[in-house]
């Protein structure tokens, strides 16, 4: 039956020798499905449940588009993003909003300061307040509000989970993923919902092999804008960028991949740390043929973090609980 996550659903999934001795360990679950939908590979229990956070982003950008919102190419991709804030990112957003005679005030998000540090210091060199624009989720909520201004509906209360957005959100989250045990509250303001891990990961290889036009849609966006996505040089652009594949992370430790011929990996870390999620994302794929062997170990090297001592490595990350 599922249940939330515990410690006994997990395994040992990453851990981090310094000197080669380990010096700190990450539990979780992971799960790899086969293009035929099939666990190829499950690391502890895949049906507990768990909060998926941003990485359900795709599907409510789904059920924006399906309420009548209108978007380019860019404006879907930052409803999916979980985005570092540059200006660019910002931008985009202020340019939904405008297309319906809204502004950033109407975005019921935290205002914030931007992920992305030059944009940041950009920001504070130019005395800018932090702004809801900023926000990672802006995106998200834009194509929110989008979707009320083009139902006709109220964009004051465009988070309840009784107005029709949201509700129309759940019914795709449940045409994908299955059904929806509990409904919360996220780090935005927007509903979370809860599933299990399997759910998840079949939902975004649903994503993938769907012919409906708004998930087409939001596919072809993602890998036609990965900078807006997430932001240039961080994991889940560059896996869209240079594989193809949609990832796509949620806070508390959650990544899932889909790539382009449905090989589906999705991870959830216990405590909540992102630490080695991508690198672990990448070597399941690559040990089921999933991505080119030369483009993941570009990317490994390029995620695997360095150590801080001079003149040598003292710290590694190694992925555990597979043998690789």
């Amino acid at each position: 039956m599922d249940r939330p996550l515990d410690i006994s659903d997990c395994a040992q999934l990453v851990q981090v020798r310094r000197n080669g001795i380990t010096e700190s360990r990450h539990y979780g679950i992971a799960v790899v499905l086969g293009t035929d939908g099939s666990p190829l590979l499950s690391l502890g229990n895949p049906d507990a449940l768990v909060f998926p956070r941003s990485a359900v982003k795709p599907f409510q950008a789904i059920a924006s588009i399906r309420c009548g919102a209108v978007l380019d190419d860019e404006q879907v991709a930052l409803a999916c993003a979980s985005h570092v804030g540059t200006f660019a990112h910002q931008d985009v957003a202020r340019r939904m909003l405008d297309s319906v005679g809204l502004s950033s005030s109407d975005l019921q998000c935290p205002e914030s300061w931007p992920v992305d540090s030059a944009t940041r210091t950009q920001m504070t060199l130019e005395n800018l307040p932090k702004s809801t624009l900023a926000f990672n989720c802006s995106g998200k909520h834009a194509g929110f509000l989008l979707a009320a201004k083009a139902m006709g509906e109220r964009t004051s209360n465009y988070l309840d989970p009784e107005h029709p957005v949201q509700k129309m959100a759940s019914q795709v989250f449940e045409e994908y993923c299955g059904p929806l045990p509990f409904t919360g509250v996220d780090g935005c303001g927007a509903p979370a919902v809860q599933m299990s891990l399997m759910s998840l990961a079949h939902g975004f290889q649903q994503l993938i092999i769907s012919q409906e036009p708004a998930a087409q849609r939001v596919v072809s966006a993602m890998r036609l804008h990965p900078w807006a996505v997430r932001g240039h040089g961080h994991p889940n652009t560059e896996v869209i960028q240079q594989t193809g594949a949609i990832a796509k992370l949620g806070a508390e430790g959650v990544l899932v991949m889909a790539t382009p011929n449905s090989v589906t990996v999705a991870i959830k870390m216990l405590d909540g740390s992102s630490r080695g999620t991508d690198l672990l994302a990448l070597s399941l794929l690559q040990k089921y043929s999933a991505i080119n062997d030369d483009v993941y170990l570009d990317l490994r090297q390029q995620f695997q973090p360095q150590g801080t001592s001079i003149g040598a490595r003292a710290a590694e990350l190694q992925l555990t609980g597979i043998d690789f």
